[in-house]
């Protein structure tokens, strides 16, 4: 093996072990600026692949081995090009990967660990005080914070507001929620409406609603159950559209990859384009779609429990592109999805899954239903 491939594989070792020092941190850089050398970096960053190439050729002597893995990479059509350097740097982190496990206990359980290293969403939010103070929100603990026209209870993960007196429209002031990937959190305004935040949404309303209306902005995703009040209607705002509600329970995705969509379980609402005054009366059990390139919106019968399965622990596909899946996968376990084909996007999968599943299981499953390859390294959803 000469001297640059060797480096290379140490480099690659150090990286994965995270002992690099800030000068050979610049170096990896500059070797990942190689599109192919990046892939193979990205490639080599899933454990359970490497330790089975180990136990495949650990009975080896190392050059017969060294051949013998080689000889199977070239068989799978791999480049020449980077034939020796993958073998090598394999078999090397394939070494490095089982020393590493020894010293810690057995292989599985190392396994074990690296398998819980994405974990599914929780309770957390960020809620942003009319003052601009910042108070960091999780599941557990309890906290009490007065806020101008109103008073806030925090608990088991759960914002409450309630208000003494109704403030003039003039006096409202803004409070805002907002829940980052792999979170989701709970919302009791101050006339009672209960909403549902799921992860990468985020919410900015009044500490108390005014006497003449009751108007909430809304950017991600989110179930509302609104309380009556025929005197003050409820409004949803988005970038794209804007919600009258009339009592009722709904559902509202701006994450949609081609559409913003909005469903209705029970009650009535109106939906508008923003800036338009023709508004499309809903009936429970339909979806509202809002082109989000045309701004055109279609409306159309559908089953609700798909899209509101997230807020009963749930994921609920039916015939799903794979790009909008594995998206929603991406906010739920805050990791990057890649494509490495863009023809895989449209692939359509169905199937129920449980919220709170380790993501390799929901990955397999899909695998096994579609006969696609999916990685997951680090922090990243890799589709071969």
């Amino acid at each position: 093996m000469d001297k640059s491939v060797e480096r290379t594989v140490a480099l690659l070792r150090k990286s994965y072990g995270g002992s690099l020092t800030a000068d050979e941190q610049v170096e990896v850089g500059r070797l990942l600026e190689d599109k192919r050398m990046r892939r193979l970096y990205e490639e080599m960053g899933n454990d359970e692949y490497l330790a089975a190439e180990f136990r495949r050729y650990a009975g080896w002597e190392p050059e017969r081995g060294y051949r013998k893995f080689r000889g199977k990479m070239r068989k799978r059509g791999m480049r020449r090009s980077l034939v020796r350097l993958s073998v090598a740097a394999s078999l090397l982190m394939a070494l490095g990967t089982v020393w590493l496990l020894a010293e810690q206990g057995e292989l599985e359980e190392g396994r074990k660990m690296t398998q819980f290293v994405v974990k599914p969403g929780n309770c957390r939010a960020f809620l942003q005080l009319s003052s601009g103070k910042r108070v960091v929100l999780e599941e557990a603990g309890q906290l009490d914070l007065y806020e101008t026209n109103g008073n806030i209870r925090i608990d088991s993960g759960k914002v409450v507001y309630s208000n003494p007196a109704v403030p003039e429209p003039e006096t409202e002031v803004y409070n805002t929620l907002s829940v980052p990937y792999g979170g989701e959190y709970r919302l009791l305004l101050a006339d009672g409406t209960a909403v549902h935040l799921n992860a990468g949404s985020e919410l900015r309303y009044p500490v108390a609603f005014a006497v003449t209306e009751r108007r909430v902005f809304l950017k991600g995703e989110a179930w509302f159950e609104v309380a009556k009040d025929a005197e003050r209607p409820f409004y949803v705002e988005t970038d794209e559209v804007n919600i009258r509600v009339y009592g009722t329970a709904f559902n509202v995705n701006t994450h949609g990859v081609r559409a913003m969509e909005t469903v209705l379980v029970s009650g009535e609402i109106g939906i508008s384009r923003a800036g338009s005054d023709r508004e499309w009366r809903m009936c429970p059990g339909q979806l509202a779609s809002c082109d989000h390139r045309s701004g055109e919106i279609s409306l159309q019968e559908v089953d609700v429990r798909k899209y509101v399965a997230w807020k009963n622990g749930e994921f609920c596909f039916n015939d799903d592109t794979l790009e909008e899946i594995l998206e929603e996968l991406g906010r739920w376990y805050d990791v990057k999805v890649v494509f490495r084909s863009a023809g895989k996007k449209d692939i359509q999968f169905s199937g129920h899954l449980k919220r709170y599943e380790n993501i390799r299981k929901i990955l397999g499953a899909i695998t096994e239903s579609t006969g696609i390859v999916i990685h997951i390294s680090e922090r990243t959803i890799m589709v071969e």
